[in-house]
């Protein structure tokens, strides 16, 4: 049977999983990081992805790209304010799509996304031993049409098809298993880098079925991280008025200071910071406390907690009701978040599976199900805003209401208001309030061909389709006449099939190219270090290994050198391989002398 992964698409970090002989798991190296940090950076070698681009992104901060997960199926007046936070460029290209700019080159989130679906697949392929080309992707519960439209762009653009895409709160009940409880309700609590959403599911038997969501695209640890970043910046100009951080390194710089120190306050009651800006010469320490990190973010979880309530009530429900919590997002492991949820719903949430790595599993399993894998279980989500079209004086008719179970099919018929009205123009939104200017367009087109007729004759029937991946196809039919028409819609802010075939055709044209590209980055990375490696053990080597030992290790990383400079990737790899092989006795008697050292220690000390 062909694998079908599932990968959780993450602001902060990304990861896949399937379902091995023993059950599911995530991908993962022996030794190495399962999550691949949702970072890149663009080098004059092409693009690093991941952890070595995070490492890079203080000494590169204008051509390293985060959180773009945040930019998906947005424009520019969504994102408002946060465009300044960035310390790299977003410009605004045509049908309000927006662009990162590095250097003299522009790109969408979908192509950056896509640069990180395409580590995330390497690596999978190279754990697994195979070809990777199917995968479940997660989104966010409160993703809209848009959003999940460029996601599944994001995905074709890395050569994989989407399978699936399924919220990340139904991939997290999945995951735990909710569909083997009898019956019950649970409340599923994901805030992750970037989104939160919460999702009630009612479990009947092997069914469980979304009833309501809610939630946020444009909160999450990110927001965390630039309250702490705030407050850093405050405490600074309080001794240095004059101290300003609108640059690319000093923007990048406190976001990532921030960020550790949110991770250590998880753990710890204080956090001890040094701040350092290059350009200015400027130095900072310090310490930051968790009751003055709980004081910036209680406010957001706030908000948290106001759409908790709004989805009970959606649901109809009464929080006594809820039998389930289940944790999931990175920024759960926030104790605070999790005394707030606690309290709020009168019960310890589950927390057995990793809340980093549970709609990576559960997306994992879906893909084995779709792929001819065993497990009896209906899922049923829904969509998150109603789906309508633009009526007389720019009122919004919803067509599907929000919370409808996915897939789902619904129409209304709708005439005419001017007399031999010939064709009609079709606006498609989304959203919950009455009227349109307050609602999201997705797109547009006409039907035409109607034969003239006075207003109120003609009937037009318009169809709203939703699929299982919660895309959106719209037709409409004019019935007297049989007129037709019918658009998948892309939106307004979204790329059109010419676009993305492009892209495609531009990929496949350098995959070759890209694939050496990113290997002789990889390889680079590595070479550097292994050289700090062999230099901290060199004291070693002046004691075990002969000098013409010595002298060959130096000529090898001479030849390494060199094969760094050039441009083929396997040139370079036999060429470490050579070091490696020279390095073995090194590495062998260093290894050795840690473990006598701390054999020793352990003697003194008894």
């Amino acid at each position: 049977m062909e694998r079908i992964i599932g990968i959780d698409l993450g602001t902060t970090n990304s990861l896949c999983a399937t379902v091995f002989e023993d059950g599911p798991e995530v991908i993962e190296a022996a030794g190495a990081s399962s999550t691949t940090p949702s970072v890149m950076s663009w080098t004059d070698s092409g693009w690093l992805v991941g952890q070595e681009a995070r490492e890079s992104g203080i000494t590169n901060p204008e051509n390293t790209i985060f959180s773009i997960k945040r930019l998906m199926g947005r424009d520019l007046n969504e994102l408002g304010d946060y465009v300044n936070q960035l310390p790299y460029q977003i410009v605004e290209a045509q049908r309000q799509l927006i662009k990162v700019r590095i250097g003299e080159n522009e790109y969408t989130p979908q192509e950056l996304s896509a640069e990180i679906l395409k580590k995330v697949k390497m690596q999978a392929e190279a754990v697994l031993g195979e070809t990777i080309q199917k995968a479940v992707i997660t989104v966010p519960a409160y993703f809209d049409d848009a959003q999940r439209q460029a996601t599944r762009d994001a995905a074709r653009f890395a050569g994989l098809e989407v399978a699936r895409i399924i919220n990340e709160p139904t991939a997290a009940a999945i995951a735990y298993g909710l569909d083997e409880k009898k019956e019950g309700h649970v409340a599923v609590y994901d805030l992750g880098g970037g989104t939160f959403d919460i999702s009630i599911l009612k479990l009947s038997g092997k069914i469980f079925k979304v009833v309501a969501t809610h939630g946020n695209t444009q909160l999450g640890g990110d927001d965390f991280d630039k309250a702490v970043a705030d407050a850093l910046k405050e405490r600074i100009q309080k001794i240095n008025p004059d101290a300003t951080f609108d640059d690319p390194e000093s923007k990048l710089l406190l976001k990532q200071n921030a960020e550790s120190i949110k991770t250590e306050l998880s753990f710890s009651p204080e956090s001890s910071y040094s701040l350092e800006f290059p350009k200015t010469g400027l130095t900072f320490d310090g310490v930051f406390k968790v009751d003055e990190f709980e004081s910036l973010i209680s406010q957001m979880i706030e908000q948290t907690l106001e759409s908790c309530s709004h989805v009970l009530r959606e649901a109809k429900l009464a929080v006594e009701q809820i039998d389930e919590v289940v944790l999931v997002g990175g920024s759960t492991v926030i104790p605070i978040v999790r005394k707030k949820i606690e309290s709020f719903f009168g019960k310890p949430p589950h927390v057995a599976i990793d809340p980093y790595k549970v709609v990576a599993i559960g997306a994992g399993i879906q893909g084995h199900l779709l792929a001819g894998g065993r497990r009896d279980f209906l899922l049923l989500d829904v969509i998150p805003l109603a789906l309508g079209i633009e009526t007389l004086g720019g009122t919004f008719s919803k067509i599907i209401t929000g919370n409808t179970t996915i897939p789902a099919e619904e129409s209304e018929t709708f005439t005419t208001n001017v007399d031999n009205q010939t064709s009609i123009d079709v606006n498609i939104f989304q959203g919950e309030r009455e009227l349109i200017k307050d609602c999201r367009a997705l797109g547009q087109f006409k039907l035409r061909g109607i034969p003239p007729m006075k207003s109120g004759y003609p009937l037009v029937e318009v169809l709203f389709c939703v699929d299982a991946n919660g895309i959106l196809t719209v037709s409409a039919t004019e019935k007297r006449s049989g007129q037709k028409a019918e658009i998948e819609v892309i939106p307004f802010h979204g790329l059109t099939q010419f676009e993305i075939e492009r892209i495609i055709e531009d990929s496949y044209e350098h995959a070759l190219d890209d694939f050496n590209q990113r290997q002789l980055i990889e390889f680079r990375q590595t070479a550097e270090r292994v050289f700090r490696g062999i230099e901290q053990s060199w004291d070693v080597a002046e004691n075990s290994l002969s000098g013409n030992e010595r002298t060959e290790i130096r000529k090898q990383m001479e030849s390494v050198r060199q094969s760094m400079q050039g441009q083929d990737a396997q040139a370079l790899k036999v060429q470490l391989d050579l070091l490696g092989d020279l390095t073995r006795p090194l590495a062998d008697n260093a290894i050795g002398r840690k473990i006598l050292a701390e054999l020793q220690e352990n003697e003194s000390v008894i």
